[in-house]
């Protein structure tokens, strides 16, 4: 029988997030596999609120922006990883890489990149072990920053898919952009494709969902209203259940201008089922094929792509279907579980490649 092991996760950011997200399916991975993961994050953070929901055990460190008591801090933070003998360390962030560096331990160190910055093989990274990547993308960015290949492991964050519905009968089409209220998630150009759809006769109503962030819903509301189609857009506010909203749509949009490191909207969409046209920056592209992406910001060709779906609705369950498929192959929850497992126990067993 293997041997349990105890993982620190180091945590320092306060928001829930995609590399949040992340954290949080890792942690429930490796509890999966019969280990124990405890958090190192902030008061009040996401990850305290994680930690005490789902019942693992957390230790309180500054915020990001709080530098008051940082050593005094990390001298206790070290002294309880040493009483806990804790096997690995785990890094989500480049401060909590810092700080998993100054506790001067030992064991392995697992730097985890699920976010957009830049990577950097700064001074601490040294230290780290093994980089997990949750996107190609995010590991050919490492690769080219220099990382040697055989410290490097790709492992996209998986799925459980949920029941299958399917989408509602058009006419109406009802096409959907799920993410939250921020330029970079490109709802203007959404709105202006919207537009340009409507205006050539097509019965479409078009969904926008997500919580505040950069806009408001007021400032895209008078935006439809100046394109003349605020009958034809509903906002729908931040939603608590992402799946039933992707299930009222035919289709599914993300029109990002940047970012997407890691795109959990993405991967729901696949494990909907819907046809999803997305844009061509950050981990977009591997979720769907080439015919299905369009350059970021391109209104007319984000439109032309939908009204090509729509011309062709013998193609939308094949398209779906394709999607859901990928989702269950791809981005397998249980192959998340396994090689999240694999890996941290390799590393501490002392037989993976450094």
């Amino acid at each position: 029988m293997k041997q349990p092991l105890k993982i620190l996760s180091i945590i320092d950011i306060p928001w829930n997030s995609g590399l949040a997200a992340y954290a949080f399916d890792q942690a429930r991975a490796l509890r999966a596999g019969g280990h124990e993961v405890i958090f190192a994050c902030p008061d009040g953070s996401a990850a305290m609120e994680f930690a005490a929901r789902e019942k693992f055990r957390a230790y309180a460190i500054p915020g990001r922006k709080e530098y008051f008591g940082l050593l005094e801090a990390t001298l206790r933070l070290r002294e309880l990883a040493r009483e806990e003998k804790i096997d690995a360390l785990c890094a989500h962030t480049g401060r909590a890489q810092t700080l998993a560096w100054l506790l001067r331990l030992k064991v392995p160190l697992v730097r985890v990149k699920a976010d957009a910055k830049l990577p950097s093989l700064g001074f601490t990274f040294r230290a780290v072990t093994k980089v997990i990547s949750a996107s190609a993308f995010i590991e050919d960015r490492y690769l080219n920053a220099g990382l040697d290949p055989s410290r490097s492991a790709l492992i996209r964050q998986g799925i459980a898919l949920p029941e299958f519905e399917y989408p509602p009968s058009p006419p109406p089409w009802t096409i959907g952009l799920l993410g939250r209220l921020d330029p970079v998630k490109g709802h203007k150009c959404f709105l202006q494709a919207a537009a340009d759809v409507l205006r050539r006769g097509i019965k479409v109503k078009f969904h926008i969902a997500g919580y505040e962030a950069g806009l408001k819903y007021s400032d895209l509301k008078t935006y439809a209203d100046w394109l003349q189609i605020s009958d034809d857009v509903v906002f729908h506010g931040r939603v608590e259940d992402s799946f039933a909203f992707m299930k009222g749509c035919s289709i599914g949009v993300i029109a990002s201008l940047g970012s997407e490191a890691v795109s959990r909207a993405a991967l729901e969409w696949l494990a909907c089922g819907r046809p999803l046209v997305v844009t061509t920056v950050g981990s977009l592209p591997e979720f769907v094929s080439v015919d299905l992406q369009v350059p970021p910001g391109a209104h007319q060709a984000l439109a032309d792509k939908l009204v090509d779906i729509i011309g062709a609705p013998e193609q939308l369950a094949y398209t779906g279907g394709e999607n859901r498929s990928r989702a269950e192959s791809d981005f397998s929850a249980a192959d998340f579980v396994k090689a999240t497992n694999w890996l941290f126990e390799s590393l501490c067993r002392g037989d993976a490649p450094l």
